[in-house]
């Protein structure tokens, strides 16, 4: 077949989420987009110089972006995004496409952050086992997985108390930056973590319209944040499946205080607040290797692991 290569416009975003719609329907991994939030990837990306829509016969066949970060430290890790329609696969435009998007990613690197050691990385569903023999194939390594937790918001629900010395209070629009900074603080030492930038912190969640604010809590002491829930909800999975579904993510107390039942606290009144609110449902996403535990507190609250991914990476010298 012959295939056609170009940038990714926004005229192209109902195209790119019917392509995500058609992947989710053969893959199950989850991944429920709506246009907006396609429309929100887009804004984070270079369309002209670091995205790539592949065309057979007018038709959308695959798409891929690239993903830089504002403010690499230490290694600098571009994902790489995309999807290949089920109706196309097998005919190597995903090996093509990976190729093309590394590419893309070094001369990115390369003018902004050459000095740094580069490298690109792509998140597997541990089901994709396609997906997994590609990146494989061409190199890549899984560096870390992730467990996709879930816990239904039924009656059950263990109410835990704030821990004394302690005050749990609604998230504030007016504690944004202060919450910006600690959340930095908080994952400073996280795995593949960096310091969210002002501009990147708005996008995620001051400006962003799947940011929940009425379900998102801080938690004080002596009247400063020390921790924080920052919740989002994405109308593409309920549109799908019919579950209304709270996604945390964020969560995080500063180690000062970590294991004194901080964490605990402020999820039970975020889970509280969204069974209020008519969720069905909440979940979030965990490093399996994090330090801090948190796959136990999130354990005790109630969470399973529905899903397992793999940040899978790939070291690329600079161009």
């Amino acid at each position: 077949m012959e295939l056609v290569w170009r940038a990714l416009t926004t005229a192209d975003i109902p195209a790119v989420t019917a392509l995500w719609a058609a992947a989710e329907a053969a893959d199950d991994t989850g991944e429920l987009l709506s246009e907006e939030d396609v429309a929100e990837s887009f804004a984070k990306a270079d369309l002209p110089a670091g995205s790539l829509a592949v065309l057979v016969d007018d038709v959308l066949a695959a798409h891929g972006l690239v993903m830089l970060r504002d403010n690499p430290a230490g290694t600098h890790r571009v994902r790489l995004d995309g999807v290949v329609h089920p109706r196309f696969r097998r005919n190597g435009i995903g090996r093509q496409l990976m190729q093309r998007l590394v590419a893309m990613a070094r001369d990115l690197h390369s003018a902004r952050h050459r000095a740094m050691p580069l490298v690109v990385t792509t998140m597997v569903e541990s089901g994709c086992s396609g997906h997994v023999a590609l990146c494989e194939r061409l190199g890549f390594a899984a560096d870390r997985h992730f467990h996709e937790l879930e816990v239904a918001l039924g009656e059950s629900l263990a109410q835990l108390p704030t821990p004394a010395g302690y005050e749990v209070v609604p998230f504030s629009a007016a504690r944004h930056e202060e919450v910006r900074q600690v959340c930095n603080t908080a994952f400073a030492q996280h795995w593949g973590s960096v310091d969210r930038s002002p501009a990147e912190w708005a996008a995620s969640f001051t400006d962003s319209k799947r940011f929940v604010p009425e379900t998102s809590f801080l938690a004080l002491a002596d009247g400063a944040v020390i921790g924080f829930v920052l919740a989002r909800h994405y109308p593409a999975v309920f549109e799908t499946t019919g579950v209304r579904e709270l996604w945390i993510g964020d969560v995080g107390t500063l180690a000062d205080h970590r294991g004194r039942g901080v964490a605990s606290a402020l999820l039970s009144r975020t889970l509280a607040r969204a069974r209020e609110q008519g969720y069905h449902r909440a979940g979030l996403s965990v490093d399996t290797a994090n330090p801090t535990s948190a796959l136990g507190v999130y354990e005790r609250a109630g969470f399973g692991v529905a899903r397992t991914w793999a940040d899978y990476g790939l070291p690329v010298e600079p161009a």
